[in-house]
């Protein structure tokens, strides 16, 4: 037998063929030089004299070529040259066939005892290559003779006799049988030699394999996450425990279906469960489904639990199906967290609709609380006032009563929307929108009853255009800026205030609040959208005006920026679309208010 370091090459290379096969070739050369030993000798004894008949030179011919071949052979196995494949044994086979058939047809043909010889042979290629090719080399073996019965049939074919001098014919015979049976009995002890230790190595890789299956197999059986192994025909193959209790027990070779027991897993609109695309695409799949609540052995310890289910195909030879393996994970935590999660996002909107809701009803309540102060105030006046300052009041209070009953309005529409279920950013366009009159109320609710404080500058380019908008929810936005502006004013008490429009592209007006405060809070510079984001102090704002602006201004389709300018103060851009069919005339106001 050859050792591990004579199946490397000298260079460290590997020989082609496993180190099995490597050694039954190292093998049968070695039988090869005791063959060409005993055809030497024969052919010796021939020249001798011994055999009459026997063509030695053709013996020694055979000998010499054999001894080249099997040589070339020994050099390549050194060199890890040799191969080991099928179709290498077939020709060793073949070729060692005919150096026999060869020799026996210098040596007489069937008349020479040798002729038994066929029978090691034969058992020599079953022993290397297995039943089948024992099989064909008997049937080989058989069509040699054959050829040897011709050349007897037909004496121009023979080459060389049998006729032996005195005692060598008996010992010729006498050492043919020994041979053969000797050498046929090697060949089965070392066949039974061979098979011994295989099935030695066999039964330490059993054990080996059993002992790694335990090991693997309660490894598996602690993880957190069920995993089972299927066979094409849907037949479970393994499982471990908790794949065990996730899914129903199956008779002996039952086929393996969805799991779930309130709710079945989860399957696509055409109804097909991911499992199955596993088995018949080879795609991996994944579905979702729950235990628990009904007695069931996972659900015992007092809730739902929800699992998910991958499904990855195995690898599989080619035009075959593949086997599948199913993980079950546990996502009853991810779950609970999502839900967790969406109930508080959902009480957060509700916070920020209800924040919202009291946001836009203090507006007009502070509107109409002011207005009312003032018509009380006027109406003490009244009467012990003359002609001219009655006709003034009695005008201050028709203004101011028109006012309390636009604002009651736009009460009775937020509650009305809340009521039908809408929100806050829900817009009624109606048509075209004339922007100075939108500002003119917008500024009248923000200053009514101001008698101190900032100037308000309303700048002539508001004049004759229309928006294409909701005009409460401009209205709206507008009030949210003016009164940040005005709340940013109030420390100082005076200041200035400008409102103006610019047409910066086609089909968009930009509409620009600016003052001349402290600026922008750089603790809230990039955060003012977000909602309850505010400098002022508790009690005196909620930090959704800008949100809540933000949002109705997106939703009419423009955008809203807050920037500080140059020469101190806040600028706040609101642009949005013109409409571009109608014009509107520009209204009759005051350009300043104080």
């Amino acid at each position: 037998m050859l050792d591990a370091e004579s199946m490397l090459d000298q260079r460290g290379g590997p020989a082609r063929g496993s180190g099995l096969a490597l050694e039954r070739l190292a093998w049968l050369i070695r039988l090869r030089w005791v063959a060409l030993l005993g055809i030497v000798s024969a052919a010796v004894l021939a020249a001798a004299g011994a055999f009459d008949g026997v063509n030695w030179v053709v013996l020694f011919a055979t000998a010499a070529g054999a001894a080249t071949y099997n040589g070339m052979m020994w050099r390549d196995l050194r060199m890890g040259r040799a191969s080991t494949d099928q179709r290498a044994a077939t020709q060793q086979a073949l070729i060692d066939f005919l150096m026999l058939t060869i020799v026996l047809w210098a040596a007489g043909g069937l008349a020479s005892p040798f002729i038994s010889y066929y029978v090691f042979h034969v058992a020599l290629v079953g022993i290397l290559s297995g039943p089948r090719a024992s099989l064909l080399a008997g049937g080989f073996a058989l069509a040699c003779a054959a050829l040897l019965w011709l050349t007897q049939l037909v004496p121009a074919l023979a080459i060389g006799g049998w006729h032996p001098r005195g005692m060598w014919g008996t010992f010729a015979d006498v050492f043919a049988f020994v041979t053969t049976v000797g050498a046929t009995a090697y060949l089965v002890t070392h066949a039974v030699a061979e098979l011994r230790d295989r099935e030695r190595a066999l039964e330490v890789e059993r054990d080996r394999a059993e002992l790694e299956y335990e090991l693997l197999s309660n490894t598996l059986d602690e993880l957190d996450a069920g995993l089972e192994v299927l066979d094409p025909s849907h037949v479970v193959v393994w499982r471990n425990r908790l794949a065990r209790r996730l899914t129903p027990p199956l008779e002996s070779g039952g086929r393996w279906h969805c799991p779930g027991t309130e709710r079945a897993c989860e399957r696509d609109a055409s109804g097909t469960c991911p499992i199955e695309r596993s088995f018949e695409r080879g795609e991996a799949g994944r579905c979702r489904f729950a235990f628990g609540g009904d007695g069931s052995e996972v659900g015992r310890d007092g809730g739902e639990r929800v699992y998910e289910l991958l499904s990855f195909p195995l690898s599989a030879g080619q035009g075959q199906k593949p086997r599948i393996m199913n993980l079950y994970i546990d996502r009853t935590r991810a779950t609970l967290a999502d839900r967790q999660l969406l109930l508080a996002e959902r009480l957060a909107s509700l916070g920020r609709v209800a924040q919202g809701v009291a946001h836009e009803l203090n507006t007009p309540l502070a509107t109409i609380r002011t207005l009312a102060a003032d018509m009380v105030a006027a109406l003490r006046t009244i009467e012990s006032a003359s002609d001219e300052q009655r006709n003034l009041l009695t005008h201050d209070l028709s203004e101011s009563a028109l006012l309390i009953k636009e604002e009651t309005a736009r009460l009775g529409r937020i509650a009305q929307e809340l009521l039908a279920g809408g929100d806050l950013v829900r817009l009624r366009i109606l048509g075209a929108v004339p922007l100075g009159a939108v500002v003119e109320r917008s500024s009248a609710l923000v200053f009514a009853g101001v008698r101190h404080g900032p100037t308000l500058a309303i700048d002539p380019s508001l004049d004759g255009i229309a928006l294409r908008c909701d005009q409460d929810r401009l209205v709206q936005v507008l009030v949210n800026l003016l009164q940040n502006a005005h709340d940013a004013l109030r420390a100082s008490g005076k200041g200035m205030i400008s409102v103006s429009a610019l047409r910066e592209e086609p089909g968009e007006v930009c509409i620009v609040v600016e003052d001349d405060g402290p600026g922008i809070d750089v603790r809230v510079q990039g955060r003012l959208f977000e909602p309850f984001t505010t400098t002022k102090p508790p009690g005196e704002g909620t930090g959704l005006g800008l949100y809540t602006s933000y949002m109705l201004v997106r939703a009419m389709h423009g955008t809203l920026l807050l920037e500080p300018r140059a020469e101190g103060g806040t600028r706040a851009l609101v642009r949005l679309p013109l409409d571009t069919v109608s014009s509107v005339p520009a209204p009759p106001r005051a350009l300043e208010a104080s």
